[in-house]
């Protein structure tokens, strides 16, 4: 939503008869301005705890300001602080009789709070909006006032500086540009507003701003799902629209535990071109409200759209068998959120334990596919293998890869990168070069979890025939357990 779709909503809300709306922001300064230049300064008066009502200090306390009469010429009262007074009984009183008693025509109150504080007695009379965070247009602007000089002496270019900005209030904004402002490179300068924007999604504790590093080049088989991706970013392009192509909603990946989800998921921000946002659900769960931390980790994702969000084994967020009634909103807003969005974030889920996952999760719609990826088959241990020792500095065709990988059936990406490590250690502790000797010696030292939970894994492999499309377009992924 748009600030100018907001201030569109908030009427048509207060035009239906709706007597309280509830704006959430944090950012007050620019929540009044909005609703001022929508309804008109002269019909409005304004409470805060310190100055009253519109100045009138005798009018501090918050059921006052609520009782206080309002007219048909002034019919719109503000009420800046009223969150820490919901539970005092004679607010809560002084609302419901506000609700339900005599008022002139369309006469409204609109908090303006940084959290969403409701007494249950008055919910459904109340609309809830979500002040949007600043839009390109708007940092646009910001841009044009903090940093016209730096971008006419040092080429400072204006859409990559607004596009890294997305996200930040208008105050986090004007900070974050004029310490770019002080930078003589652009790189130095985009860097400044970047590491403001890390900073931000810091403090809101659910989101975090990764830096996408990972490449397909370094993730090992899995080819169905590295061409479903690389297919994926022509969806972006304003021919797709054009041509009838919706925007790419995302893809649950789901299967055996170290076999490379997360890091997919990680390289699908790379490949895509797109910023990646960690959302973290036990951040949301640990929040105050947690509805509300996942409201604003929802608008947050969306104003800085497109971006790729990296949701990390979500069945533990989600999940069926462990969820109270907090989390059952939680798990309905997400869905809610998931289908209906129509905002360019790009979803990346994983799970390793999907008997968990509700049927709602993995219905059509939510997501673009859901893969499974197996235990990676013979040749793509010998490719994983690969990348390993290339990746730590080694020759691959120094060893005898092709052997070792088929003698490693039994396991996951995870447990072949800790072999190639612990091989290195041995070979360093005895101050000689690695071997195959090494490899194999590190091998034997290791119980794959494949043989430690064969049952849980033989499960896994009978859920994902069934409900996913296999990641790997290698068709002799070992059956280890048969069908």
């Amino acid at each position: 939503m748009s600030t100018e779709r907001f201030g569109l909503e908030l009427r048509a809300r207060i035009a239906a008869g709706v007597p309280i709306v509830y704006v959430v922001t944090h950012e007050e300064g620019r929540a009044l301005e909005t609703i001022i230049s929508t309804l008109g300064r002269a019909r409005l008066t304004t409470w805060t705890s310190t100055r009253g009502l519109d100045g009138d200090v005798s009018v501090r306390g918050a059921a006052a300001a609520i009782q206080a009469p309002v007219t048909a010429e002034r019919p719109f009262r503000v009420l800046c602080d009223l969150h820490p007074y919901v539970g005092d009984p004679e607010v809560v009183r002084a609302l419901r009789d506000f609700v339900g008693g005599p008022r002139p025509k369309y006469a409204a109150l609109i908090v303006v709070s940084p959290v969403l504080a409701l007494p249950v007695e008055i919910e459904r009379d109340v609309a809830v909006l979500d002040l949007p965070l600043p839009d390109p247009s708007e940092a646009g602007a910001l841009f044009d006032t903090e940093l016209a000089k730096a971008a006419k002496a040092r080429g400072f270019p204006r859409d990559a500086f607004v596009r890294a900005a997305l996200g930040l209030t208008l105050g986090e904004m004007s900070r974050a540009f004029r310490l770019a402002a002080g930078e003589k490179e652009v790189a130095d300068g985009l860097e400044r507003v970047v590491s403001e924007k890390r900073a931000a999604l810091r403090r809101s504790s659910t989101l975090e701003l990764i830096p996408s590093e990972v490449t397909l080049d370094n993730v090992g088989g899995l080819e169905v799902l590295k061409a479903w991706l690389r297919s994926r970013v022509l969806a972006f392009d304003d021919g797709a629209r054009a041509f009838g192509l919706a925007e790419p909603r995302g893809m649950l990946v789901c299967g055996v535990q170290g076999c490379g989800k997360s890091l997919v998921s990680k390289a699908a921000a790379r490949v895509l071109g797109l910023p990646l946002v960690r959302l973290d659900f036990a951040d949301v769960f640990s929040a105050p409200s947690p509805e509300q931390a996942l409201r604003e980790a929802m608008r947050v994702s969306e104003a800085l759209a497109p971006l790729v969000l990296w949701v990390d084994e979500i069945e533990k967020g989600l999940g069926e068998g462990t969820q109270d009634a907090k989390q059952a909103r939680v798990f309905g807003a997400f869905l809610t959120w998931l289908q209906e969005h129509r905002s360019l974030v790009f979803v990346a889920a994983t799970a390793n334990e999907v008997e968990r996952l509700p049927p709602e999760l993995t219905r059509r719609g939510r997501f673009d596919e859901i893969f499974f990826v197996d235990l990676p088959s013979g040749k793509e241990r010998q490719d994983i293998l690969r990348l390993q020792l290339t990746q730590r500095g080694r020759d691959p065709a120094a060893f005898a890869v092709d052997a070792i990988g088929e003698e490693l059936e039994h396991f996951s990406g995870a447990e072949l990168a800790q072999v190639v490590t612990s091989a290195l250690f041995r070979a360093y502790a005895n101050k000689r070069e690695l071997t195959d000797r090494d490899l194999r010696a590190a091998a034997r030292e290791t119980t794959p979890l494949a043989i430690l939970y064969e049952e849980r894994i033989q499960a896994l492999r009978a859920w994902g025939k069934a409900r996913a499309r296999r990641a790997s377009a290698d068709r002799r992924t070992l059956d280890l357990f048969g069908d």
